[in-house]
């Protein structure tokens, strides 16, 4: 059975047992004149309780965390792997950035830098031909037809010499000795250890209160989390941007699944389950663009919502039956459902309510507020502690985080009904669509020059 078609049989069957929790959770009580809908939306409540608890509680770890600090070890020989498609506005800045890299053995370079030119149509083949010598590029172009970001680490993996593969995204901007930080911590972790994801933050984060919002989210909130999960060992995942990946390992996993929407994601899956783990380094910055446009980011969060739902319904079987520590296991439902579910669950409360419109009294079944209260109260708390570790204590800032957190998570209703329409359409039509980031680029030189890029 193909991966997509486990992928649609175990969605289907979730999505039956969502419903049928719907149907089980209510009761009509009325007679001919009066219609009296009794509902029960103790379940849904639950689910919240669960998600705020465990969500809080990982952001308390990791702003209890203190992050770790390798030392200098083995230096193994790294290929650097850069996806490019159309990224004619960015790639040039990010270039210099990899090339740049203090990273040698013996006085000479210790990684190479390979361009994986995917059917670019704007100027960047021009680019990378001007600065291929200069720089030491190794350029190779993907063949006519190939779709997705996955497709296109295959073919620069296949011409790499390097044991650990790094891999960036066009927009990103580093300093001269993040191969070095990672690498190190890689050697540092262990042979049990598949790769290193370094930390992502936005470099042009006041562009406006939308890339504000994505700042909080990279530099509070995800940092948190992952500080948290890499103390507790749970399931840190690759993010697509900054990462090293062992070429032991990738082989091992299979390689990068040309079928997944979100290769990373589904590359950390698989790794986990055949028995390797992913370390997060916090002192290795990555810097990149977020997005500054509202439709923009809809695009963006739909593809990693539905690439999570997919990862979900494609390994849901092997997490619940394979040989996963149970941290593990449940951080990885968590972190492939969560969002997911705790959507759904505040769509569905909306769908009771709209009953009411239909003329149906409709009475609910609730647990007591107080309970409901503390589990907010709780993950606020969590949220707010990982604020002043990120921020410094400053009350107005933090609320103003507080604030934008809970505007930023109002997209979400729009976005997750969005990628379950699309995978439904996708899985009807046996076709996928890989619909990248455009990158802006107005804003990087200006935020290297700024210093952006030596923020911690």
């Amino acid at each position: 059975m193909s991966g997509r078609t486990t992928s649609h049989l175990i969605l289907t069957l979730l999505a039956i047992l969502w419903g049928g929790m719907i149907l089980f959770n209510l009761e009509y009580l009325g007679s001919f004149t009066v219609h009296l809908l009794l509902v029960s939306v103790r379940w849904l409540q639950v689910l919240f309780i669960v998600l705020s608890v465990y969500g809080g509680t990982l952001l308390l770890f990791g702003a209890l965390a203190k992050p770790r600090r390798a030392g200098p070890g083995h230096r193994p020989y790294i290929s650097v792997l850069l996806p490019a498609k159309d990224e004619e506005r960015v790639i040039e800045g990010t270039l210099r950035a990899l090339a740049a890299q203090r990273y040698a053995v013996d006085g000479a370079r210790h990684f190479e830098l390979i361009v994986i030119n995917d059917g670019s149509t704007d100027g960047t083949s021009e680019i990378l031909e001007r600065l291929a010598g200069p720089l030491g590029l190794r350029v190779v172009r993907t063949a006519p037809g190939s779709e997705g970001k996955a497709a296109a680490l295959n073919l620069g993996t296949a011409a790499a010499s390097g044991e650990v593969l790094a891999v960036f995204d066009a927009d990103t901007r580093i300093a001269p000795d993040l191969l070095a930080q990672m690498a190190a911590a890689l050697e540092e972790a262990g042979a049990g250890v598949a790769g290193v994801q370094g930390r992502r933050l936005p470099y042009n984060a006041t562009t406006n209160i939308l890339t504000r919002m994505q700042d909080d989210e990279f530099a509070i909130l995800q940092t948190a989390l992952l500080r948290g999960r890499e103390r507790a060992r749970s399931f840190v995942s690759f993010a697509g941007n900054g990462l090293l990946v062992r070429r032991e390992a990738l082989d091992d996993a299979g390689g990068w699944n040309e079928e997944a929407l979100t290769e990373d994601i589904d590359l950390s899956v698989r790794l986990y389950l055949r028995g390797w783990r992913i370390r997060y380094c916090d002192e290795a910055l990555v810097w990149e663009e977020a997005v500054p446009s509202l439709a923009a980011l809809i695009r963006q969060r739909r593809r990693w919502f539905e690439g999570s739902l997919r990862s979900l319904g494609e390994h849901l079987p092997a997490i619940l039956l394979g040989r996963l520590p149970l941290r593990v296991r449940l951080d990885m439902l968590f972190y492939l459902g969560g969002a997911l579910a705790a959507t759904l669950a505040l769509l569905t409360n909306y769908a009771y309510a709209l009953a009411s419109l239909s003329g149906v009294i409709v009475l609910f079944l609730r647990l007591p507020t107080v309970i409901m209260a503390a589990a907010a109260l709780f993950f606020s708390s969590a949220l707010l502690a990982a604020g002043v570790v990120g921020r410094g204590w400053n009350p107005a800032g933090l609320v103003a985080v507080l604030l934008r957190s809970m505007v930023f998570a109002l997209p979400r209703l729009v976005i997750v009904p969005l990628a379950i329409a699309h995978y439904i359409q996708s899985a009807l039509t046996g076709r996928m669509e890989w619909g990248k980031t455009t990158h802006v680029g107005d804003a990087a030189p200006e935020a290297a020059e700024a210093g952006y890029i030596s923020r911690a």
